[in-house]
């Protein structure tokens, strides 16, 4: 399985100097790439267009070929790309290559150009030019780059290494059995997942807020805990973020909302910082307070993203470990954005991370996931719960679902005290029919609880 540890890493200035450089070259490259990409393509396809099929010479444009096109120029060029390590280059057309396969696979618009203070700054580290130790990484160019600014030319072997480290908030958390040492604070214990084996895949380092993170990519091997036979559906929605049929709520924390006064009063402030547009160059310029501002408003989103995200990786974790199949509605989140009365609301409660959450967490579990058509009559206030059949001819599983009322209040309550009334005394055979199916066969029959 292949996954992922984001931690926090806290450079030296003359590190982040170097961290800089290293997002700024491989922009620069990233841009030099798509420029060629189209000044290439134009001429292929003129050729195309013009030129007799046997006469033609010209192919269509690729990262590889780019790339080789560049390291042919690069020294008498580009030589202050040389400060910084070489998976800088390989990493920028990698992306540029990515950019374009999402674009002809549909996947993605098409790629523009990256802006400095726009784009997410980045860069990708090899796993075979990096080393990762208990506290710290080691990250390959930077320890001749800080002996370079410092202009030190004796002894440079012994501090090449000591430089070259950067130090990491945490532990890797992934961590093979034999090799795991004994925490001596018991939340660092459950931080550990001991596997069977570990292979490091690669890193990139990014930043964002003004803060520096690195992402090491893993591939582990572990045995996967026996999966749960419960089986839960789950509807999202903006009073409760999330409700389970087992009784289960996300209580939506509007972390957006409860910042919003504080945002508004740091951006008004931004906004009469100075900023001004160089004529000559056409750049704009901004104060060194304009970029002080700019990074508490940048922090304050930063917060609100994290509180959210923390509520959702709970919740989700919970569920992916105690249900065995989980159900959910394919929500049309984008249309739901369309109404300005609810867009803020809606963006708050993040519902389409929440289902990412849910997708990718009850895969590695073991579990199943069924998501549901938008179309399904899940609002009618009379519902029945999900039902789980097993078919033992087949080998297969089915989740026939008459969906969960995302209703409010009193009714709500009263609802889902229904369903589980509902779910315990109907029979399997009425339990899997589909709601207009269950309705017909109900006719003139009075439930417990049943909403009028």
């Amino acid at each position: 399985m292949k996954t992922a540890h984001k931690i926090r890493i806290n450079p030296t200035p003359e590190q982040v100097e170097y961290f800089k450089r290293a997002c700024g070259t491989r922009r620069f490259i990233y841009n030099w790439g798509r420029e060629q990409w189209e000044k290439q393509y134009q001429a292929y396809k003129e050729e195309q267009e013009t030129v007799p099929e046997q006469e033609r010479t010209l192919t269509s444009p690729s990262a590889f070929a780019l790339k080789k096109q560049f390291n042919e120029i690069r020294e008498q060029a580009y030589p202050w790309t040389y400060e910084v390590t070489k998976c800088v280059v390989e990493g920028a057309f990698d992306d540029l290559s990515k950019a374009y396969d999402n674009f002809f696979a549909g996947r993605a618009d098409y790629p523009i150009y990256k802006k400095k203070g726009k784009s997410h700054e980045s860069f990708y580290l090899s796993n075979d030019k990096f080393t990762v130790g208990s506290h710290w990484i080691s990250i390959p160019g930077l320890g001749r780059f800080v002996l370079d600014q410092r202009q030190i030319t004796k002894g440079r072997g012994k501090l090449l290494r000591k430089l070259g480290t950067v130090n990491l908030a945490e532990k890797l958390r992934f961590v093979e059995k034999g090799k795991d040492s004994t925490p001596r604070k018991s939340r660092n214990k459950r931080k550990q997942v001991i596997c069977e084996a570990v292979k490091i895949l690669g890193a990139t380092v990014c930043c964002e807020a003004g803060h520096w993170y690195v992402s090491i990519q893993v591939e582990i091997k572990k045995q996967r805990p026996p999966a749960p036979t419960s089986v839960v559906g789950v509807d999202v929605g903006l009073k409760q973020a999330a409700v389970g049929s087992s009784g289960r709520k996300l209580e939506n924390q509007k972390p957006f909302a409860l910042h919003v006064k504080k945002l508004g009063k740091l951006q008004r402030k931004l906004s009469k910082k100075q900023k001004t547009k160089d004529p000559q160059t056409k750049r704009t310029v901004v104060s060194s307070n304009y970029e002080k501002q700019r990074l508490k408003v940048a922090r304050k989103h930063q917060q609100i993203a994290n509180i959210r995200r923390d509520v959702q990786h709970k919740f989700t974790t919970e569920l992916a470990r105690t249900c065995g199949v989980i159900g959910i509605e394919d929500l049309n989140i984008l249309g739901m954005m369309a109404n300005r009365k609810l867009a803020r609301a809606i963006a708050d409660a993040a519902m389409g991370q929440l289902l990412q959450f849910l997708k990718t967490k009850i895969t590695n579990a073991g579990g199943d996931l069924f998501i549901a058509s938008r179309w399904f009559p899940s609002r009618h206030p009379l519902f029945v719960l999900w039902a789980y059949q097993e078919e033992d001819a087949a080998q297969t599983s089915h989740l026939s679902m008459s969906g969960l009322w995302a209703g409010h209040g009193e009714r709500f309550e009263r609802g889902l005290e229904f369903a589980v009334v509902r779910n315990r005394t109907a029979s399997p055979a009425s339990r899997s029919m589909s709601w207009p199916s269950w309705r017909v066969a109900t006719a003139g029959r009075k439930m417990p609880g049943e909403l009028m």
